[in-house]
């Protein structure tokens, strides 16, 4: 870029340098027209230089982003949560045993219930009557593996665990909610409020 810099005031000199030697009105002429052609291939050549700076600019920027974005959510996310990281919200761990379809029913997970839930919003939670939100939560309360909490029964945790396993919309909210919005607690108590008519133990 500072090449055609240096070419562009090369060039201006030497029609400054050329004006000042000519008298006959044709000359002038001359020069000008040469002037003018010669300013338009330097904006064409200056336009495609800008072109493709900024190409490779937003190239890098994106770059830059991607990696900032992985970097961040690798710094936030500990290690045993990752398999449920938003990053890729419908993949399980690769060791993970596959779920049949007997697991699912027993556990209420129909296409049905799936719909269900996948019309969840952050407001489905958030505007939900405030009595179960508010209710303290126990200190002592510990986690599984896939980080539902213990403090839900047995058929709820693995119910928990298999919608997240399974149906990406409700793993993506939850993650958007807990802890940011509302506690992991509240939103297993609403959710499981909302799907009482749907699942059948």
């Amino acid at each position: 870029m500072e090449d055609f810099w240096k070419r562009a005031k090369s060039f201006a000199e030497e029609a400054a340098r050329k004006s000042q030697s000519l008298t006959a009105p044709s000359k002038i002429a001359d020069l000008v027209a040469e002037t003018a052609k010669k300013s338009k291939e330097l904006a064409a050549e200056a336009t495609k230089r800008a072109d493709e700076l900024k190409t490779a600019a937003l190239k890098q920027a994106d770059q830059i982003q991607i990696q900032g974005i992985s970097n961040s959510i690798s710094d936030f996310i500990p290690p045993q949560l990752s398999s449920l990281s938003i990053t890729s919200p419908a993949s399980t761990s690769s060791d993970s045993q596959p779920i049949s379809d007997s697991e699912l029913q027993k556990f209420g997970i129909t296409d049905d219930l799936r719909d269900f839930v996948k019309g969840f919003t952050p407001s489905t939670f958030q505007n939900f009557p405030s009595p179960v939100q508010d209710e303290p939560e126990p200190s002592d309360v510990t986690t599984t593996e896939s980080n539902v909490r213990k403090d839900l029964s047995e058929w709820q945790e693995r119910h928990a665990t298999l919608v997240l396993t399974t149906v990406k919309e409700i793993k993506k909210l939850r993650y958007e909610l807990c802890p940011r919005l509302m506690k992991e607690r509240s939103f297993w108590r609403i959710y499981f409020t909302l799907v009482s008519t749907h699942v059948a133990r």
